[in-house]
């Protein structure tokens, strides 16, 4: 991976010009950010080096190696896409300000990890955008646990942790407004002085992360068991710390389904070759309703494709997007070219991602000419003629799902220019790189 000092800067604007016929293509995805920022945080504070290969040269995973860094903690770029970590078996910088940006996984994941040493005091510093959102349900956690840490009122960030140490026992946590304050605390659980465990309640039933969570802590030596209790996940964690130990970061699947979801918008084919069948991702699940909507979708060894041979998209249906949220926007897009009406629910968190997503695909749809509704939760889509589809210029609002997905949305119908589409650098800096593999025009300016 590249230095901060030379990451490559992204066109502010961006022009995408409407597809010419149908479009046919083969690429792969970058390592998944949320993935990646478990591995890089757990190996980190383990004991012994870690190769971790597949990790995506996103904004949010430069944080976490940023934090790495200035805690001491020792890492060699190895090349393309793999690091060597040399973990400090939870020690390292016992002093530091460490600057998160608007990463809000090394947000959730990192203050349980600091707050478990026996000794050290950090502020963690975060964009605007970062400290307005959500936090309270993992600081509750972990003060139950005997963490000294503090927050602006009404804010996240700044945050000072003090360490103490954490003594563990019984706590619950929410997921309803995000599983990650669960995988905050899961994480933390195998330095606490004795037994941990956590109960997750609100846990949709096609929740991944958390699962995703407890592998990889397994992958690190942790003693983790999970069982569903009725409606909750109950997480048992013995202490004893992680161990070094190689990994590959898989796909991000939630940028793939983007790239699996053009060819119904503009009839061909399109294959992720590095996308496996046997992903943990939640999102996998959105290829079941696309073979539903009448797309051939094959998986295997190779990756997955999808194809689309023509006609429109069945709509007039509701789907609960709980577990998939991360492509509500990309799902949207969507909509506009189905038959009927499209009623996205079950969203209200996404208000307190890095925009309000809700408010924003109401406020993008109609720059577009395409009509919806918006409740507290959920959003309805009302078709719209191809040919009637305006060609806006639109803001990103500094969200990386929004430069995605209605880029798709301009590629499919008449052309979109997005203004700040370097916030897509959050996750997936080379989006514009890889639209273009499509066959996709790309103007920078």
């Amino acid at each position: 991976m590249e230095s901060d000092a030379l990451e490559k800067k992204l066109p502010a604007t961006v022009t995408v010009t409407p597809a010419r016929g149908k479009l046919d293509y083969s690429l792969d995805i970058p390592g998944s950010k949320s993935i990646a920022n478990r591995v890089l945080l757990l190996a980190g504070m383990a004991a012994g080096a870690t190769v971790a290969a597949g990790i995506p040269d996103g904004d949010d995973s430069r944080a976490a190696l940023r934090c790495l860094r200035d805690l001491g903690i020792a890492v060699d770029s190895l090349g393309n896409d793999s690091v060597r970590i040399h973990g400090r078996g939870h020690g390292g910088i016992r002093s530091a300000t460490l600057n998160i940006g608007s990463a809000g996984t090394v947000g959730r994941f990192l203050p349980g990890l600091l707050a478990s040493m026996e000794t050290g005091e950090w502020t963690l510093q975060s964009t605007e955008q970062l400290a307005g959102r959500p936090i309270q349900p993992l600081l509750d956690g972990l003060r139950r646990w005997g963490a000294d840490i503090s927050v602006p009122d009404g804010a996240s960030f700044p945050m000072r942790v003090r360490a103490t140490g954490l003594r563990g026992g019984d706590v619950a946590v929410s997921a309803a407004a995000s599983s990650q304050f669960a995988s905050g605390l899961l994480m933390a659980a195998p330095y606490c002085r004795a037994e941990a465990v956590v109960r997750i309640t609100d846990v949709d039933r096609e929740e991944r992360y958390i699962d995703t969570t407890a592998e990889i802590m397994r992958h690190f030596g942790a003693a983790i068991r999970t069982e569903r209790v009725g409606a909750d996940v109950v997480a048992t964690v013995t202490p004893g710390g992680y161990v070094g130990h190689d990994i590959h970061v898989e796909a991000d699947l939630n940028a793939a389904l983007n790239f699996l979801l053009l060819p119904i918008l503009t009839g061909g084919r399109g294959t992720v070759t590095n996308v496996s069948p046997d992903t943990r991702q939640p999102g996998y699940k959105l290829l079941d309703l696309f073979r539903r909507l009448g797309a051939v979708v094959a998986a295997g060894p190779d990756g997955v494709s999808v194809s689309w041979s023509g006609g429109t998209v069945p709509g007039g249906f509701d789907i609960d997007m709980r577990a998939m949220s991360e492509m509500a926007m990309s799902l949207a897009v969507l909509a506009v070219f189905a038959d009927g009406p499209v009623t996205l629910t079950n969203l209200g968190h996404i208000r307190n991602h890095e925009t309000d997503r809700l408010a924003a695909v109401s406020q993008i749809m109609t720059t577009f000419g395409v009509r919806s509704e918006e409740g507290p939760d959920w959003i309805r889509i009302h078709p719209c003629d191809r040919s009637s589809l305006k060609t806006p210029t639109i803001d990103s609002l500094n969200d990386h799902r929004v430069v995605m997905a209605f880029s798709l949305l301009g590629l499919a119908a008449n052309g979109v220019t997005i203004t700040n589409a370097d916030a897509v650098s959050k996750t997936f800096p080379g989006f514009f790189d890889k639209l273009r593999q499509t066959g996709a025009e790309v103007l920078d300016g």
